[in-house]
């Protein structure tokens, strides 16, 4: 016999031996998964309605169902207010449960953020700790001439999703937050930045669900030529930021020729934890202040944390 045929032969006698004790394995696996494949769910509590009970009836249904875990969260998708407020103390106490139950029933748990689909906030943010952007107001004056006037100061831009159904303090406290950052006084230019709203990051809609959107904004190797008087060079920038005083005002003797002065300023994005039950609405943190960021986390997971292992 041939080598080559000794050597088939003996591969194909293993493949024969080990192959049902592979095959079973597999089937085998997929009938009784290890818990580290197994998949997880969204677990909502959809704005207070939750009991003790229930927690334990869906646990274990997620366990006779062969899963692993769910990512726990609560939010509000319009219907009736339950009888658990969000945070309170009845609230803490079956957060607890459901992690005692989880473990009983070898789930794994784990939580969102903060309150809401989105929520990485609540009520607890300040809006000195909120997300934030960069705005400006615009004043033109033509010299040579004295300038001494109030600088209107920058107002928000308006929330992407808007501010229905917020409570008043939330729209109350966006508008009074305000810290001025520089003020500039620039030549005045012809011409404008395309897509500066989308490159300044102040909004970017869904390309994929809103039709007219472009899917990536265009960065070409070369562009065209500009007149002069579309172009601010750096040397022409005056900055009075150290003329700016508390109520706003500036005083300053303009050179000749037509100047826009800036005043830039901090403002809040809008942006808060939705759709969140209603006890749980409120600012989103500013992911760019790490002090921000564990402040609400203290506020939110820490109290959780503490809650659990009571």
């Amino acid at each position: 016999m041939k080598l080559h045929t000794v050597l088939a032969a003996f591969i194909l006698g293993t493949i024969l031996v080990a192959g049902p004790s592979a095959a079973d394995e597999l089937t085998n696996g997929f009938i009784e998964p290890p818990d580290s494949v197994r998949p997880w769910v969204y677990w909502f509590i959809m704005d207070g309605n939750l009991s003790r009970e229930g927690i334990t009836a869906d646990f274990e249904a997620m366990k006779d169902a062969g899963l692993g875990g769910m990512v726990l969260m609560e939010v509000n998708v319009g219907i009736p207010r339950g009888p658990v407020e969000f945070m309170s103390d009845e609230w803490c106490e079956l957060f607890a449960h459901a992690v005692n139950e989880a473990e009983r029933l070898g789930l794994a748990i784990t939580l969102n953020a903060g309150p809401g689909w989105t929520g990485s906030g609540g009520p607890w943010v300040k809006a000195e700790q909120s997300m934030q952007h960069l705005v400006a107001s615009e004043v033109e004056v033509i010299g040579p001439t004295q300038f001494d006037d109030i600088l209107p100061r920058p107002e928000p831009r308006p929330p992407y999703f808007g501010e229905s159904g917020l409570p008043d303090w939330i729209k109350e406290a966006r508008e009074a937050f305000y810290v001025d950052v520089a003020v500039l006084a620039v030549p005045h230019a012809s011409a404008r930045i395309a897509d500066i709203d989308e490159k300044a990051l102040y909004v970017r809609e869904p390309y994929t669900s809103k039709p007219g959107i472009k899917p990536y904004l265009p960065a070409p190797a070369s562009y065209d030529v500009l007149p002069n008087d579309a172009i601010i060079p750096e040397a022409g920038i005056v900055d009075l930021t150290d003329r700016l005083q508390p109520d706003g005002r500036v005083t300053w003797e303009v050179p000749e020729g037509e100047w826009t002065i800036l005043r830039f300023g901090r403002r809040n994005t809008g942006a808060n934890t939705r759709p969140a039950p209603e006890p749980g609405l409120g600012f989103e943190s500013d992911k760019f202040d790490p002090a921000a960021l564990e402040a609400h986390f203290d506020a939110f997971v820490g109290r959780l944390g503490g809650s659990a292992a009571e």
